[in-house]
Parts: structure tokens; sequence; C-alpha cells
């Protein structure tokens, strides 16, 4: 054990021990002291250092702490202040001890390495995140070789889920050890899907490593990479990195290969199956198809060597001269695969797939039986799936133009329907505003009407109360008399009002407002009719709200019948200045027979003159704010008849106008980008070419 050791173990005292004596290091280290201090000049660094340590290791930490303040040798004072701070963290001053840490300084690696893991430690306990991470990461930038310190550093990153930290240390660490241990521990994170959001570029120098140490393992870490990116936005980048380290690798790459050729064909075939423009790839296939021929041992290269000379077919001049004179040859040499309809079906899937995307199915489909003659793909001979193929890619071809047309003539068709959709919501509105106010403007008529019958009739009947005033009449009790009669004639009088003229006057408004909204549905059928047509089939139905009528007739019945219920008035008792002369005129006259004559003719002409407007006001006001409160909603109610119409238009109004931006982005793009139409179509004639070639239906 070095020196070094035994300081952070706190067992230096051990190498400074007289073996002569028996007993306890306290009393051995405490003899030794007193020995020490009979010398002229005593040196007591060691022994203080020493029994520092045996303090620290029985619990006495304050004992400790002060052997490890006395005057000290230079070379222990950076360990004595590192075991002060650990004897602090033992008494549970954390904080105290941090500061104690971060003080020592020392040229030693080894120390420096103790006291950062120990203030990792420290900060584990305090449950501070932040500066665990940071002081570990310092300890392995510092010393990774230093004992179990990135062991550490793995564990604490992967229980806290700082993978980024994690991923880091362990590409840093494949590269330095080279050992399988970390390379194992990475490929674990990529496949848990912990790497899928780093550039590829960041694996470049970890794989360049890995290549030079060793070829089995590099091939397994591109396999795992590989498949990890597949799925990603960062595909195509990776395939960018991964060709051009092969390419600056290739005089070391004769090898022979496990997995490399399968995952160059797998991305071979992901690169032209139309999700990407050639301009995007074009730069990518010259290298991909490089190191694909590259990787591949000659006897394996028929597809490699098919694929080169089908773009050089398709697109001359794309590829190197050289690369394509090299796969002619390697095609040569090998051995052309028995006729396999499965490629061929593959593709044709892929070619009718697309045609059904850009509306052109049906016709492929017309294109294509004849030559099939019904009969099924997998029964098809080799010439008939090439003419398909063929015939299929050219007609799609030729269809260019006329998928032009056909989004031009849906835009017009859709932009003609969303006029006629725009007019029918402007009259639909017109229709709405047009009723409410019809509809108002007939019920106050019908109100002002019911209530001037009352203002004006009601009067009267309660004039008309005087006949029951007679001759031989007891005026001492009139008064009371004529209250009741007043009281009779008035039920008698809105009992008649509401079963007749207000009965009447409701259900003849009622049934004009039917007729109005009939004439509305019938319109709204008309433009149902009219959208239709236009659409070929039963598209919309334009459905008014008839609950509506419902609504207003039990709310008006329920008002009717309030008109009913009314407690009983006193009208002829109120003792105005007349009621109380009558009165007591009453009470004094009515004993003397010859006044009769007198008290008659006043009491008469008194009821039969009197104005009862006040009375009839009091009895309709009621009446008239409730009704005045339907006549408020009127407006909002014909809204409810009229909503579902205009929301059915107005969604249809929204995806006609969807249609309309969608088709015109269409064009757009076609007449922007016309190699989206147009490369998908080049890729499947490559796919063709290459099919033809391995299945030995054409030559070179």
């Amino acid at each position: 054990m070095t020196t070094e050791n035994r300081r952070i173990n706190k067992s230096y005292y051990q190498t400074i021990l007289d073996k002569s004596k028996q007993g306890h290091p306290v009393s051995i280290l405490g003899d030794m002291y007193m020995e020490e201090m009979q010398k002229q000049w005593p040196d007591l660094s060691s022994i203080r250092y020493a029994q520092g340590e045996i303090y620290y290791q029985n619990n006495d930490y304050e004992a400790a702490i002060f052997k490890w303040q006395q005057p000290l040798e230079e070379e222990l004072i950076p360990w004595a202040q590192k075991n002060i701070a650990d004897a602090h963290v033992e008494l549970g001053l954390l904080e105290e001890a941090e500061g104690l840490y971060l003080q020592v300084d020392s040229p030693s690696l080894v120390l420096k390495s103790e006291v950062l893991m120990q203030l990792f430690s420290l900060y584990v306990q305090q449950g501070n995140q932040r500066k665990a991470v940071s002081t570990i990461k310092e300890a392995v930038s510092l010393n990774p070789d230093y004992s179990r310190v990135t062991e550490i550093a793995q564990t604490y990153f992967e229980d806290i889920g700082e993978w980024d930290h994690a991923v880091e240390l362990a590409v840093n660490e494949t590269i330095r050890t080279k050992t399988s241990y970390w390379m194992g521990v990475l490929s674990g994170y990529v496949q848990q899907g912990l790497t899928v959001g780093y550039r590829p570029d960041y694996f470049n120098d970890l794989l360049v490593h890995i290549l030079a140490m060793d070829r089995d393992r590099f091939e397994d870490m591109t396999e795992v990479l590989w498949n990890s990116y597949r799925q990603s936005p960062y595909y195509i980048e990776w395939l960018r990195v991964i060709n051009q380290l092969l390419l600056e690798a290739h005089e070391e790459l004769p090898y022979i290969w496990r997995k490399l050729p399968a995952l160059y064909q797998e991305a071979y075939f992901d690169l032209i199956n139309g999700d990407y423009l050639i301009r995007e790839i074009s730069d990518l296939i010259q290298q991909h198809l490089t190191n694909w021929l590259d990787i591949t041992a000659e006897s394996d290269a028929l597809a490699s060597s098919a694929a080169i000379l089908a773009w050089d077919k398709t697109i001359p001049s794309m590829l190197d001269e050289q690369l394509v004179s090299k796969a002619e040859y390697q095609f040569e040499t090998t051995t052309p695969q028995q006729h396999d309809s499965k490629d061929g079906m593959i593709l044709f899937e892929a070619i009718k797939a697309w045609a059904k995307k850009e509306g052109l199915l049906h016709d492929l489909t017309e294109v294509t039986d004849p030559i099939l003659r019904n009969s099924d793909m997998e029964a098809a001979s080799p010439s008939s799936i090439r003419e398909v193929l063929k015939v299929s890619i050219e007609f799609l071809l030729e269809q260019r133009v006329e998928l032009e047309k056909g989004i031009e003539e849906e835009i017009e068709w859709n932009e003609a329907l969303l006029a006629s959709l725009q007019n029918i919501h402007q009259q639909l509105g017109d229709m709405e505003q047009e009723t409410a106010e019809h509809m108002t403007e007939s019920f106050r008529t019908m109100k002002n009407n019911l209530s001037k019958r009352v203002m004006t009739e009601l009067p009267k009947q309660l004039q008309k109360s005087a006949s029951i005033i007679q001759d031989d009449s007891d005026f001492s009790k009139i008064n009371e008399e004529l209250n009741e009669e007043m009281n009779r004639r008035i039920v008698v009088f809105m009992n008649n009002f509401v079963h007749h003229d207000v009965k009447q006057a409701v259900q003849q408004w009622i049934n004009e407002c039917k007729r109005e909204f009939q004439e509305n549905q019938a319109a709204c059928n008309e433009f149902s009719q009219t959208v239709n047509q236009q659409y070929n089939e039963e598209k919309i139905d334009l459905q008014a709200d008839f609950k509506v009528l419902e609504d207003w007739q039990r709310d008006l019945e329920r008002i009717s019948r309030g008109m009913l219920r009314f407690e009983k008035m006193n009208i002829f008792m109120r003792n105005t200045p007349s009621q109380l002369f009558l009165k007591g005129a009453g009470k004094l006259f009515s004993s003397i027979s010859k006044n009769n004559e007198m008290l008659h003719s006043r009491y008469k002409n008194y009821i039969e003159n009197e104005d009862y407007t006040p009375t009839a006001k009091e009895i309709i006001d009621p009446f008239m704010q409730q009704l005045e409160l339907f006549e408020g909603s009127i407006e909002w109610d014909v809204n409810r008849f009229f909503a579902n119409p205009v929301d059915v238009v107005n969604q249809e109004t929204e995806k006609v106008e969807a249609d309309i931006e969608s088709h015109t982005a269409d064009l757009q793009k076609m007449h922007d980008k016309p190699e989206a139409y147009r490369d998908p179509l080049t890729l499947f004639e490559v796919r063709r070419r290459q099919y033809e070639l391995t299945n030995t239906i054409s030559k070179v």
C-alpha cells in the first residue's frame, strides 16, 4: 500500500509506530511524543499527524482536529486539512466541511481526486444535484483512473436520470479504455433510445477509434446506432456521417463484414422509397453505393452492382464512371437469382400506393388490368410483371398534365360551390333579420291592441256597476256593495278577455309565425337542393328548429293564465274626497226616505262618470311587462330557429375553403417543385431496372 493510500485510509500511523514497543497505538505514540520532546530539536510533525488518525478512528473527532491543527511539515498540511474536513463531516457540520475541502491546495493528483470524491459524497448527502454532477465530472476529467471514479459517476448519473452526462461518460471511456465494458454500456444507452436526439457526428470520433481497434465491435456499435437513427429525423444525416467515415477509411476496409452489407441494402431502399427528392440524396447515393459495393463480398455483389447499373441507366452520368465499371465487372461475375415475383409485387404495390395518394389509382387499374388479364401478380410471368411495371410508370409520367388539369377543375368547382354557400349564408342572414323584425313588430301590435282593449273596455264595465243602485238601496252599505260589484265585473271581464281575446290573438300570431317559418324552411329546402345538386349527392339538410313555436305557445299560455290570478281590488273604498262625501252622505241621509232619490242620483252620476283607467292600468301592467319581456326574446328565438341551417352552411363553407386551400397548395407545389411528382416515378424506374437486372429479365 502506498503512502498516499495509507493517508487516505488514515493508517499512516502504522508506518511510524515503534515495533519494539507493545501496547495500544495511543500509548505508543504518546511515549514516542515524550521521547521526541527530550531532543534538542524535536520533530513532532509525523507523530501529531498519526495521533490525529488514531483519535479519528476512535471517534474522538475534536481531539483529531486539535492534533491536525498543530504545526506540521509542509507535505502533511494539505492531508491534515482534508482530514479536518472529514472530521467535520462525521460531526454533521457539512457546510463547514465543504469550505475546508475547498481550501485544500496540493500538487498531489491522488489528494485532489480524494478531495473531489469527498465533496461529491457531501453534495449527495445535501441533495445538491447540480454541485454533485459538476464535482464528479471534474473528478473524472482530472483522474479517470482513480479508484472506481468512473463507475461511481456512471451509477450516479443513471440513478438521477442525467442521461446526457451518462452518454458522454460512456463515449469518452470507450475511447480512452478501449474496453468492451464501456462499449456495452454505451450500446445499452443507444438501444434504450437515450441517444436518438444526438446529432450523428457526435459519434464520429468514437466510431473511428473503434474501427481502428476492433472491426467486429465497430460493426456491432454501427448496427446499434444505425437502427436507432433509422426512425429519427437524423437518419439522412446519419447515413452521410457513416458513409463519409467509411470512405475516409477506404484502405482499411478489406474485411468480411457480417452486418454492414444488409444495413446498406436496407438503407438503399429507404433512400429510394419516394420520401426524398433526388437532389436531396444525389451526393449521398454516390457515397452509399460506393461503400455498399466495397463492403460486399464479390460473390454477394448482385444487389449492390445491379443498383449501381440501374441508377446509371436511369440517370446517366450521375455516378462516377469508375464505380459503374467496377459494378459492371462484379455483376458479370455474380449468379443472377431465379425469377422472384416478390420484389416485383412489392414495387407494384408501392406504385399503386403512390398513385392512390395522387388520385390516380382507378386510372392506373384500368391500364394494368388488361395486361394481367385479371390474374394474380404472384402467378404472373416475368414478362407480364416487367410489362406491368413499365406501363405503370410510363402511364403515371403522362398523367402529370392530366393531374394538374384535374386539380384546376377541382379548384374551379369548389370556388363555384363556395360562391353558392356564401350566397346562401347571406340570404339566411337576411331572412333571419327580416323574420325577427316582422315577428317582433306583429307581436308588438298584438300586445298594444290587447292593452288598448283592456284600457278601453274595462273602465266601461266598471261604470256599468251603477246599475245596482236603486231608489230603495241601503245607502249606508252601498259603497261595499259597489266594490263587490266592480270586482265581480273585473273577474267576468278578465275571464272573457283571456279565454277569448288573448287566446284568439295569440293563436293568430302563432299561426302567422308558423306560416312564415314554413316559408323560411321551404327556402332552406331550396338551398339544400341547390348545394346537393352541385355535390350530386344528399350532402346537406338545412333543417330549422320548429320547436321555437312550441316554446312560444307554452310561454304565452303561461302568461295568459297568470292574468286570471289577481287579488281583490279596493276600487270604491279608496277614501277619495268624492267617495268620502258619498259615504258620509249615505250614512247621514239613508234614514230619511225623501233623501234616497237625491243619493240615488248622486251615486249613479259619480260611478258612471268616474275615470277607472288607473284601475285598468293596475290590472293590465303586470301582464304587459311579461309580454314586453317575451317581445325582447323574439329576436333570440328566431336566431335559434335558423341556428342549424347557418351552422351547417358555415361548416360546409369551412370544408370547401380548406379544400380550395389544399388544392391550390398542391397546384403551386406542382408549379414550383415539378420534381415532387417526377422524382418518385424516376426512383420507381430505378427500382424497376434493378428488379429486371437481378432477375435476369434484361441484360446490362
